[in-house]
């Protein structure tokens, strides 16, 4: 069975921006209903690059409405700095695949700005059990992408730790995330665990 176009178009997308992948992993049967969704995982070619990972299958539907607003279509993007462990690559794309089907399993869209917790460490993140789930924070990064069907966002996901997620839940989500890039390295675990 071919994908859905804006599967095509998000997938053709990504190969635009990223290249083509070095790995991935497909679910399937997943919770209605996502039926099948990909993981694409770019490698770093050294210590100080980034391993990047990217959903390819959330956007097949529109996530579910909240209060009275449509819940549109969004991909999942995660970067963390450096090499891992083939373990962590794959506990990172159990985790990313979980949380993409987190609006069909919770009655509720995900958006820019939102702080989702997972209830223990993410792998190759020790200290942060909960993301931030952000827009493009550099210029010329992909907010969303253009698809024939309608725009597909990005949110990008940044692990946090109990601290900083606790310091998020008393600021606006634009400043929490501005004053965590002034801060750290969100590629990487926040210091200290």
């Amino acid at each position: 069975m071919s994908a859905p176009p804006i599967l095509r178009d998000v997938f053709h997308a990504l190969r635009d921006e990223w290249g083509d992948e070095h790995d991935g992993v497909t679910f399937e049967h997943g919770p209605p209903p996502v039926e099948r969704l990909d993981v694409m995982l770019f490698r770093a070619a050294d210590p100080g690059g980034v391993t990047a990972f990217a959903t390819v299958g959330m956007s097949a539907h529109p996530m579910p409405p909240r209060e009275g607003r449509a819940g549109g279509r969004a991909e999942l993007r995660l970067f963390r700095r450096g090499i891992l462990q083939r373990g962590d690559e794959q506990g990172l794309v159990t985790r990313l695949a979980n949380l993409a089907v987190y609006p069909w399993t919770q009655d509720r869209p995900l958006g820019w700005g939102e702080l989702v917790g997972f209830g223990d460490e993410l792998p190759a993140f020790p200290g942060c059990s909960s993301v931030l789930l952000a827009g493009a924070w550099a210029a010329g990064q992909t907010s969303t992408v253009e698809t024939s069907v309608e725009p597909v966002r990005i949110l990008n996901v940044v692990p946090v730790s109990e601290l900083e997620r606790q310091h998020a839940l008393t600021r606006r989500p634009e400043d929490f995330f501005s004053d965590l890039l002034n801060t750290r390295d969100i590629f990487a675990p926040p210091p200290h665990g």
